[in-house]
């Protein structure tokens, strides 16, 4: 069970096994009223219907139960204890009556908060079950008929008074709740909708609701690695349409603690939009293979691993021990530390644990990691699901598949995490180009339609069109940020590379709504600062030129996706890529 309901259980349960106690001493200790004995009985209850409301009022009306078997336990607890001390049996039958009419009543009380009824008219209802159960089942065969009415009558008016003080009571507690989920959207919840689907393939134009925002898929999800977009602010991030962040949880771990006391990542960062981080998984095949930052497609394929003597990582079936790079430290990461990790980040997204392999590994390494992988992914769902909700909203996992470029591995793999607990899936691995929709043809034909699908660091323009053909929903990569401050420009027509444009008046891409082309720069004004020898001014162009990439592949994800709704993707598809590859 996460923190976050820890706190939201323990008062409603101690409420519900309070009142149940409370019940029992004054149902068990009578007195006397014109002659007439009186009976507490279940004069309380509505004080439990109120904690049963508190927990709906604060969107984890699933607890409810679980307070009603708390409060049950120890109320058979205390019926063990009395029977065990001989307590008389007239007394034992009221103990047992009362929590008949406890359960009765709290379940009905649930069933109508959890249709939005009026609370009074639910209490009202509720404290008509319980007295009738009280009465009928206990009291009627132990008094005359006419101290059961009065009894009865008198349970009842208490009931109802204490009702409109609870529910004055779950008002002003409603409103403190009200508050604190205003800062969330979408109910708290994660949840995909698909709006339009390609017809004939597996792509689709959908909606990821997520408590700090909705992505309006296809999109790509810009990268800031540590919580930023390297020489971007956050206002100049959504300057360029940007819907949502990528952070990496490996190189954020030893700042975790420090993020969730700020609220988690969107608060932290800044952002505060739709996030998500990646496991770490890519960084331990980077320091083991040694294949460097990315993952290259378009490499030969007799790529060849680093020499395991040389290697910084060692996998075992707990996890992954390393040599930080940057401290020279040994480190470990397991799916636990992972999960723990993330979810004290605090992304609306996190990848469960996953080992990514190389090109250069054979498809016998490939069977032996895939299976450590899925087995790593249990134990990831195991350990999100203790911490998912600790900073107070709904954090989703994504289940990543693997299977290198072998047709069985993908299939059998997808089939396995369908059945899993995931709320959608991250499509990795490292695959030669021509092999990226066969590979997403298989996976996605497995998985489950109604989830998303997250296509891990790729941008190209092909790879993302072809990827949201055949059913990926959002991407991330670092390319469009780093090949900018490289000098590498995107444009309608095909890159540029922006070195060699020492006396150009033209625009880096007429066609281009980005905050860079709008203000006017000029390739020429670009490679100037680039040239400069002023660090400030390398800085603006740093910052100009990210923006216009970024803006780029963006506006591909949102061209993509009004093509998809308006009917025309194939269309799109052919002009777009006749354009951007045409012309080299």
């Amino acid at each position: 069970m996460t923190n976050f309901r820890q706190k939201h259980l323990i008062l409603p349960a101690a409420v519900s096994v309070g009142v149940l106690l409370l019940s029992n001493l004054t149902a068990l200790q009578s007195g006397h009223f014109l002659d007439m004995q009186l009976n507490g009985g279940v004069s309380f209850f509505p004080f439990a219907y109120l904690a049963g409301s508190y927990l709906a009022k604060a969107n984890d009306s699933r607890m409810v139960k679980s307070v009603y078997l708390i409060a049950f336990t120890a109320q058979l607890a205390v019926i063990v204890s009395a029977w065990l001390l001989k307590i008389e049996e007239n007394r034992l039958w009221l103990m047992g009556t009362l929590l008949c009419a406890y359960l009765a009543a709290n379940f009905l009380n649930d069933w109508f908060v959890r249709r939005q009824n009026p609370l009074m008219l639910s209490f009202a209802l509720s404290q008509l079950l319980a007295v009738a159960v009280f009465g009928v089942i206990g009291i009627s065969v132990l008094f005359s008929p006419k101290e059961v009415l009065f009894t009865v009558f008198i349970n009842y008016g208490a009931g109802i008074l204490l009702s409109l003080l609870c529910v004055w009571i779950v008002f002003m507690i409603g409103k403190s709740v009200q508050r604190n989920r205003d800062t969330y959207q979408n109910d708290n919840r994660f949840y995909f909708e698909i709006t339009q689907k390609i017809p004939g393939k597996l792509g689709r134009a959908g909606i990821i609701h997520t408590p700090h925002g909705d992505i309006q898929t296809p999109a790509f999800m810009s990268v800031g690695t540590k919580g930023e977009v390297r020489f971007l602010s956050m206002e100049e991030l959504k300057s360029v349409g940007a819907q949502a962040m990528l952070s990496n949880g490996y190189h954020l771990r030893n700042r975790s603690v420090e993020i969730a006391k700020q609220g988690g990542l969107a608060k932290w960062s800044g952002w505060d939009g739709p996030t998500l981080t990646d496991s770490g998984g890519f960084q331990v095949m980077s320091l083991g293979s040694g294949l460097g930052k990315v993952v290259s497609m378009e490499r030969e394929k007799e790529v060849v691993n680093t020499d395991p003597k040389d290697r910084l990582t060692t996998v075992s079936e707990d996890g992954v021990q390393f040599v930080d790079p940057f401290t020279n430290q040994l480190d470990f990461i397991g799916p636990e530390e992972s999960m723990q990790i993330q979810c004290r980040i605090g992304a609306d997204i996190h990848m469960a644990y996953d080992e990514l392999t190389s090109l250069a590994d054979s498809y016998e390494y490939n069977v032996e990691a895939l299976a450590r992988t899925e087995r790593w992914a249990v134990r990831s769902l195991n350990e999100h699901e203790k911490h998912c909700d600790d900073l107070g909203y709904h954090q989703a996992l994504y289940g990543v598949i693997q299977g290198g470029r072998w047709e069985d591995l993908r299939r059998s793999t997808a089939k396995k995490f369908a059945k899993m607990n995931f709320d959608g899936y991250g499509l990795g691995g490292a695959f030669l180009k021509e092999n990226l929709g066969d590979i997403l043809r298989w996976c996605n034909e497995e998985l489950p339609e109604q989830k998303p699908r997250h296509l891990l660091g790729l941008s190209r323009p092909d790879d993302i069109l072809i990827g949201t053909e055949m059913g990926a929903d959002t991407f991330d990569c670092v390319a469009p940020t780093r090949e900018a401050r490289h000098g590498r420009i995107y444009t309608k027509y095909g890159n540029i590379n922006i070195k060699k444009f020492a006396d150009s008046d033209e625009l880096l891409d007429e066609h281009c709504d980005c905050p860079t082309c709008k203000a006017g720069y000029t390739r020429s004004q670009l490679r100037a600062l680039l040239k400069s020898e002023n660090p400030e001014e390398r800085s603006l162009y740093f910052k100009l030129a990210s923006m216009h990439n970024l803006r780029f592949i963006i506006r591909l994800t949102e061209e993509a996706r009004e093509a998809i709704i308006q009917g025309n993707f194939a269309e799109y598809k052919e002009r777009f890529l006749r354009d951007y590859y045409g012309h080299r």
